[in-house]
């Protein structure tokens, strides 16, 4: 019988495994998420604006300046002015930031590499596919725009 509280008691229990293994150590995860979120982008992406972050973070301008600002401190991203027009400032990973990416990746491929060697290929597909279905579910069962409206929603406050 299909029991979700012994799964959830499961990953738990093992998720130390997975957060706390010796290559994790070498590389700096002292980052809030919305930090990894923008240097995701800016390596897919390779260079942003500010107003694309915001959109793609869904946080406030201030917010996102504040999330750059850091970043730009530790030597993870670099604000430069545009090729096409020099008066827009655009964000790119720095050699850096793009290496400390590049380690994380690779050290996720590596953990599903290791998981998808004792598997069948029929296996694999079934995988895929669930996660697939998975992640469709999450995006939309989650309201990620209802949120984001809210949020620009004025609400007076009475001040004594």
């Amino acid at each position: 019988m299909f029991d979700l509280e012994d799964i959830v008691d499961l990953l738990i229990e093992n998720l130390k495994k997975l957060f706390f293994p010796e290559e994790w150590i070498e590389l700096d995860l002292k980052f809030s998420k919305f930090e990894i979120f923008a240097m995701l982008l800016l390596y897919k992406s390779s260079e942003v604006t500010m107003t694309e972050l915001v959109e793609y973070i869904n946080v406030p301008m201030s917010t996102a300046t504040g999330i750059v600002d850091r970043l730009v401190k530790k030597g993870y991203i670099a604000r430069e002015r545009s090729e096409a027009d020099r008066r827009i400032v655009v964000l790119k990973l720095t050699e850096e930031g793009s290496n400390l990416v590049k380690n994380l990746k690779d050290l996720i491929c590596k953990y599903l590499n290791m998981i998808l060697q004792d598997l069948t290929e029929e296996e694999k597909q079934s995988m895929a596919h669930i996660a697939m279905k998975i992640m469709n579910k999450l995006q939309r069962g989650l309201s990620f725009n209802d949120s984001a409206e809210q949020k620009n929603d004025i609400k007076k406050i009475s001040i004594e």
